[in-house]
């Protein structure tokens, strides 16, 4: 059924351009038809009454399996949570029913809509078992998602050091029906494989299905790619493992990140959860000024919160604070990344991304009106800065309402 919401101000196309009084009309597939300016008369006419539009939120990268484990891992050594097989956090899903898993699972979902998050890209541990369990989650969920898989078994200390080894049979069986099970393959690191297994990975899924990995995420992990490879982590994952998608880059080098510029490759940053792990935060400025398309995730559940309000206003900030300027990103660059650029990054701006004729109606309703957002003449500033969770009134998804916060008519 076509729907309209009248009375409405949009932030426009890639460049956010603020309209005022205008009017959205979706069409049964729930895409946007038309975009107009004055109001709209007739049936299916909602009255937003000055409602602010925005595209929704598109969660580059996070791990929703660990959302049963928060804050457990607080104050502990980075490695010592998330490094396979035996960091904490892969101790607790293994040790973890699968009923308590989705219900947490669930919950963050539930959360993620009413932040205005509809889309997100996942990265899952435990093999098919880990993205059965996020499917039986996503159950009755209107949420659009991209399951990252990878293999529940890992080669040991001794092959990985002498990397000569190719996968084992097991864990190459366990590849090829991740292709088919997953959207894509999300590695924990390339320092988990030899150049061999990389290699075997690469071609079952390259050009069928994303490959992404977390590279350069902490100070050792190019140490020990150089000692078993002579070659940096990043460079390992774009040359061998040929990966779409990084994750991370922490700590990658210069050289590192001219590789990423010229392979045109895109990364994802979560700065808030890399500094409270007390990892560090990722060279974002650097990336922009190359070029580089950034987007943003909050990577695990477990030490995060979902919530790109608190990345944006987070990300904003710190980088003034490094460079020791007031104005070392602009607000569009910052908003871009939660929207536009993470929609390229998942292959998605023909669909997600921005409010133009032609996208899916994901979209977020914001009230202009509430306390913290009055008084501004840099609106999508101030939403960085100052938006927060409960100035969303109203979430759509394909134009049906998924999360409301109060009654729009």
């Amino acid at each position: 059924m076509k729907k309209i919401f009248s009375n409405v101000k949009v932030l426009y196309g890639e460049e956010f351009k603020l309209i005022k009084d205008c009017y959205i009309v979706v069409n049964e597939d729930g895409k946007i038809a038309e975009i107009g300016h004055g109001s709209f008369t007739g049936n299916n006419v909602i009255n937003c009454k000055g409602l602010l539009v925005i595209p929704s939120f598109i969660n580059a990268h996070l791990h929703l399996g660990d959302s049963f484990a928060k804050e457990r891992g607080y104050g502990v050594e980075f490695i010592k949570i998330v490094k396979p097989p035996n960091g904490l956090k892969h101790k607790l899903l293994k040790k973890e029913r699968s009923r308590t898993i989705v219900k947490a699972i669930k919950a963050t979902l539930k959360d993620m809509l009413a932040s205005g998050i509809t889309i997100f890209a996942d990265f899952r541990e435990n093999g098919i078992r880990g993205v059965n369990i996020l499917r039986k989650a996503l159950e009755n969920f209107k949420i659009y998602s991209l399951i990252f898989g990878r293999p529940s078994t890992y080669m040991n200390e001794e092959t990985l050091k002498e990397n000569l080894k190719p996968l084992s049979r097991k864990i190459l069986k366990e590849v090829v029906k991740l292709l088919k099970v997953a959207d894509g393959i999300g590695l924990s690191s390339p320092n988990e494989y030899t150049d061999k297994a990389l290699m075997q990975i690469s071609s079952i899924f390259k050009g069928r299905k994303l490959i992404a990995t977390h590279a350069a995420e902490y100070s050792e992990s190019n140490k020990i790619s150089f000692e078993r490879s002579g070659y940096s982590e990043v460079y390992r994952a774009l040359k061998i493992l040929k990966a779409d998608i990084l994750i991370h880059l922490t700590y990658a080098s210069e050289e590192d990140l001219e590789i990423v510029k010229d392979e045109k490759i895109s990364v994802v940053v979560c700065p808030r959860a890399s500094s409270i792990l007390g990892v560090g935060f990722p060279p974002v400025k650097k990336l922009m000024e190359m070029g580089v398309n950034v987007a943003l995730g909050s990577d695990n559940v477990m030490v995060n919160q979902p919530d790109m309000f608190r990345e944006m206003d987070y990300i904003l900030r710190f980088t003034n604070a490094l460079e020791k300027k007031p104005l070392t990103l602009k607000p569009e660059e910052v908003f871009r990344m939660p929207t536009i650029n993470a929609a390229k990054v998942l292959r998605l701006e023909d669909k997600f991304g921005s409010i133009e004729e032609g996208k899916i109606a994901n979209l977020v309703f914001i009230n202009p009106r509430d306390l913290n957002l009055q008084y501004t003449n840099k609106l999508l500033t101030t939403l960085i800065l100052r938006g927060r969770v409960e100035n969303i009134k109203l979430v759509t998804y394909y134009g049906e309402t998924v999360f409301q916060r109060e009654k729009v008519s």
